[in-house]
């Protein structure tokens, strides 16, 4: 059971690295007008907050869905809250940056849930 929570962890952290690296493209290259929108969207309500949750015990994949698509939310809120606060609004860097610092946990989550991999 624990190793088929370990595969579904690798691949699900796999998956939301290709949206991270496919949002990073799009948004920084300025192209695919018609599928930059929902890889942003996608990235925005899915890969923060799944990158943090998924550090968490969650025994249902349910829960941990739910608690990721908020989470990833609150952070978007507060991504935006500092760009208007600061007058520095500049959304597409905002996510190019989100999504550059959200690699960083979900390569983790592809390290340690590996077999013989470090947990």
């Amino acid at each position: 059971m624990v190793e088929q929570q370990l595969r579904i962890r690798r691949y699900t952290a796999y998956g939301l690295l290709a949206v991270c690296l496919v949002t990073i493209v799009l948004v920084w290259s300025g192209s695919g007008v018609v599928l930059r929108p929902p890889a942003v969207l996608l990235f925005v309500l899915t890969a923060p907050g799944w990158a943090l949750i998924s550090y968490v015990n969650v025994r249902h994949l349910s829960v941990t869905w739910i608690s990721a698509v908020g989470i990833s939310l609150a952070i978007a809120l507060i991504v935006a809250q500092v760009l208007v606060l600061t007058h520095t609004w500049h959304p597409e860097a905002a996510v190019v940056v989100l999504a550059a610092i959200t690699t960083i946990p979900l390569v983790h989550h592809v390290l340690r849930s590996r077999p013989g991999g470090a947990r």
